[in-house]
Order: C-alpha cells, then sequence, then structure tokens
C-alpha cells in the first residue's frame, strides 16, 4: 500500500512529482498526477515538491480490538419523575430564551454607552416612557 495519497482535485498537473519520484510511480494521465499504489515506495520525496498541496502523507493505523465492558447497572436508581422532566423542559425554554434575547439586550447596553453625557440614562427611559411632558421637567421647564 502506497505511504502517499493524491488529492486528483487540488493537482494542476504541473509534473514536478513525477520528476523527483524515484520509483516511478507517478505519472502525468490526462494532465493530472497518477498515483500507481503497487509501484509507491512510501519515499515521501513528492510531498514537498508538489506546489499546490494535493500529495499527502497516510498515516497507518493499526486498530487493536478491546474487549467490551459489561454495562454498569445502579441498584436503586429512581426513574424521573414529571416534575424532573417539567423542571427540565423550563431550563430548557429559559435558555431558549436567554439566547433570542441576547441582542436585545447587547443593542441596550449599547444605547446606555453611547448615550449623551448631558442627561442620564433614567432620564432618557422615564421621558420615552411617559411623554413630552416628562422631557420637559427634566430639562428645568414646567
Amino acid at each position: 500500500m502506497a505511504a502517499v495519497w493524491l488529492d486528483v482535485t487540488r493537482c494542476t498537473g504541473c509534473g514536478a512529482c513525477v520528476e523527483v519520484c524515484p520509483a516511478g510511480a507517478l505519472t502525468l494521465v490526462d494532465g493530472k498526477a497518477y498515483l500507481d499504489d503497487a509501484l509507491c515506495r512510501g519515499c515521501a520525496a513528492c510531498i514537498p515538491v508538489c506546489p499546490a498541496d494535493a500529495l499527502r502523507p497516510v498515516l497507518e493505523i493499526k486498530a487493536i480490538p478491546v474487549e467490551p465492558r459489561a454495562p454498569v447497572s445502579i441498584p436503586h436508581a429512581v426513574p424521573p419523575s414529571p416534575r424532573t422532566s417539567v423542571l427540565a423542559t423550563v431550563i430548557a425554554v429559559g435558555a431558549q430564551l436567554a439566547v433570542q434575547a441576547t441582542p436585545l439586550v447587547l443593542q441596550a447596553l449599547g444605547r446606555w454607552v453611547m448615550h449623551p453625557r448631558g442627561s442620564s440614562l433614567a432620564q432618557s427611559f422615564v421621558s420615552a416612557a411617559i411623554g413630552r411632558q416628562t422631557r420637559h421637567r427634566w430639562r428645568g421647564q414646567l
């Protein structure tokens, strides 16, 4: 098996790898490099010369079988109560609401930071909530 992998989609057909391969495992076919696995010795001389990064080393990993373990059972496991599932649902909905509310909170925080220095945040909220008369009172007008 070859120790080099050729990604034909990245290959530009420049032929740099063909010139460097000492085993003759690389050839150009229809304008793309072709790797013959039977001839490849795994020297990896072609990998650093490829300008398109189409050649990669192949890592061979040996799988070692492992005996399956017996499942661990808890002797007095209590099944989840309906109250627990309701609590889990409430937590999930709360988390989703927090995710949806985050942009609004950040927008309000940005307005608060960028608010003009002449008036306070409380004044702007009160004037927006109550109306024009309150805004005039804050400015000193009756």
